[in-house]
């Protein structure tokens, strides 16, 4: 099966059972049979959080294209599991993630892994407002992008990676031998650029790096182009903005875009700045895990910050600050 037919059978659905969503629902809905069939429908519903009424239409739905079935729970037809791999998702033994998000042992692998390849890794710039996650942290990133979907099959950008969660996906990409999409960095930091470079090279795998400063814009080629977007921006209300607004535009359009954005608590005041401004480009948010990113000798936020994970609705779009002289802690004027 092509791509393009299984994500037009996959929007057939959502609008057979009137989901906004589109086929990034429907996708979410296969994927979590998949991973756990055979499936009661009342846990599919949990997990996707979709009303049973609706989880139950949607099942359905997708018996009538015989991409599902019942035995003893709901588990996936062929034609089911040649729809997904299609669009990348295969059958993978990795576990879910418990509740809270404890670090798992069976993670340790891609720490090891992770240690030796990142141990020549450029120091922080603390003018740009660096600081380095732990390898720990960076690998959980990429089982929580896993978790919900963020990359098998999917075109995945990243704004800014002086913590180097590009490099930490593509390793748990390739332990568990998973189906990634594009990969693309883009940073300021010739420094970063260029490692990743090298690394990439060294372990033979695919990824576009753009030595960028965000506030002049991100090339044509690049808007509308991608699934996901993570970033760890600068610690300012102007900074999340400005690295938040370029990832909308990276984003392609319609229902569904993700973003993972690692982010420390604030004060009241800028809480409210953050939470309107993230609210006002359209992006819905789905979940905060407190402390979830910890950073090597970082005093900013007590050496944590929290992960923030949202999805686009209908109609978002950028709004970028018109002054962006306060983009980092230090105040600095370039990017």
């Amino acid at each position: 099966m092509e791509p393009n037919h299984a994500i037009s059978i996959m929007n057939d659905v959502s609008e057979a059972v009137h989901l906004l969503e589109g086929s990034s629902r429907i996708r979410e809905f296969l994927r979590q049979v998949l991973r756990f069939q055979p499936v009661p429908l009342h846990s599919v519903a949990r997990s996707t959080s979709l009303p049973v009424p609706v989880a139950s239409a949607l099942r359905r739905e997708l018996e009538k294209r015989k991409l599902l079935s019942r035995k003893g729970g709901i588990v996936l037809t062929e034609h089911g599991l040649n729809l997904l791999e299609s669009i990348g998702v295969r059958e993978t033994q990795i576990p879910r993630l418990q509740s809270g998000y404890p670090f798992p042992d069976w993670l340790n692998p891609v720490v090891e892994k992770l240690d030796i390849l990142l141990s020549s890794r450029p120091g922080p710039n603390f003018s740009l407002d660096q600081s380095h996650a732990e390898t720990a942290t960076i690998a959980m990133r990429a089982a929580y992008l896993y978790e919900h979907d963020g990359i098998e099959g999917k075109d995945v950008l990243f704004l800014g990676d002086d913590d180097l969660t590009s490099l930490a996906t593509i390793i748990f990409a390739k332990e568990f031998g998973l189906q990634l999409g594009s990969v693309v960095v883009l940073d300021v930091d010739k420094r970063i650029l260029e490692f990743v470079e090298e690394t990439c090279g060294s372990i033979g795998c695919d990824i576009q790096t753009h030595y960028l400063d965000l506030k002049h814009g991100i090339p044509e080629q690049l808007k509308n182009s991608f699934d996901v977007f993570v970033t760890d921006p600068p610690y300012t209300v102007t900074g999340l903005s400005l690295f938040v607004g370029r990832g909308i535009e990276a984003l392609k359009r319609g229902v569904g875009g993700q973003c993972f954005l690692s982010y420390g608590s604030k004060n009241p005041s800028d809480s409210v700045k953050i939470y309107a401004s993230i609210a006002s480009m359209g992006l819905a948010i789905q979940e905060v895990v407190p402390e979830f990113n910890r950073y090597v000798g970082a005093q900013i936020y007590a050496g944590v910050s929290n992960m923030i994970r949202c999805v686009t609705s209908e109609g978002a779009s950028a709004l970028i600050p018109e002054d962006l002289s306060t983009l980092y802690t230090a105040s600095r004027k370039q990017c």
